[in-house]
């Protein structure tokens, strides 16, 4: 009987498919679902799996009904082609990675495809090798670091020869962690006072997210370095101004000084 029964499951729930896909923070994803030939009278659904049981979206004769934690950021394609049950979401959040199933029945058979949303939180980072080492003092040398991205919860981290450096007798780290409110991006720095031997690496690790490394000095020393200060450009675009009230008053003086010599 209990042989009979697995039987029964295993023609009951087939074509079992698992596949992961790759987002980046604040972006969008297409979590994708082929469901050709589903019955169209039967429900379908997008459900979170891990790391805690979350419904998406459940759809029931050409009605959807989403979670309120998705229902401005999901959007199905069944509307359009009702073999696409592929599900698009939007502005993805650190929540949002986990494990997603989308279950649809074919042929009165329970039909799942599984998928893995791993997310990606891309940094700008800068090294500065050569601060204050041209004069390094007993304290050893100092070395800096800037890294510009969405997401807050990271910190820069240092290596030399592969191994992770913290504080200690010959090495001193501090770091500071900034939003920007103008930009919306997170501004870590780090700076790194050590007297080991050898050029150290900085990147950037983040709690419970893959970090994506863009090297680019350039926009980081425009945003970090030497930031933009608006009243600053207020102040050149005055320039032109004062230059044209000055030479008018230069010109006013001179034509009321030929007048009075005549």
């Amino acid at each position: 009987m209990r042989i009979f029964l697995g039987l029964c499951m295993v023609l009951i729930v087939t074509g079992d498919e698992e596949m992961t896909i790759t987002g980046n923070l604040e972006g969008s994803v297409l979590l994708p679902c082929n469901c050709l030939q589903r019955n169209l009278d039967e429900e379908f659904l997008w459900q979170r799996e891990e790391p805690r049981t979350i419904l998406v979206v459940k759809n029931t004769k050409n009605t959807s009904n989403y979670n309120s934690g998705y229902k401005d950021r999901a959007k199905l394609f069944l509307h359009e082609n009702s073999n696409n049950c592929s599900i698009l979401l939007t502005n993805i959040t650190v929540d949002d990675q986990g494990r997603y199933r989308c279950k649809f029945y074919k042929k009165k058979t329970y039909m799942r495809v599984f998928v893995n949303l791993n997310i990606n939180a891309s940094y700008d980072v800068c090294q500065d090798d050569s601060a204050d080492n041209l004069n390094a003092n007993k304290s050893g040398k100092t070395f800096r670091c800037n890294a510009s991205g969405h997401y807050g919860e990271a910190e820069i981290q240092w290596k030399l020869g592969g191994q992770l450096l913290t504080n200690s007798p010959d090495t001193n780290i501090t770091h500071t962690n900034t939003l920007d409110d103008q930009t919306g991006l997170y501004q870590l720095t780090s700076k790194l006072i050590t007297k080991l031997s050898g050029t150290p690496a900085c990147d950037v690790k983040a709690k419970g997210l893959s970090i994506v490394i863009r090297d680019d000095c350039t926009t980081m020393t425009e945003t970090l370095i030497n930031p933009v200060d608006p009243m600053r450009y207020r102040y050149l675009k005055m320039i032109p101004i004062m230059l044209v009230v000055v030479f008018s008053v230069v010109l006013w003086r001179r034509g009321n000084s030929h007048r009075y010599q005549r």
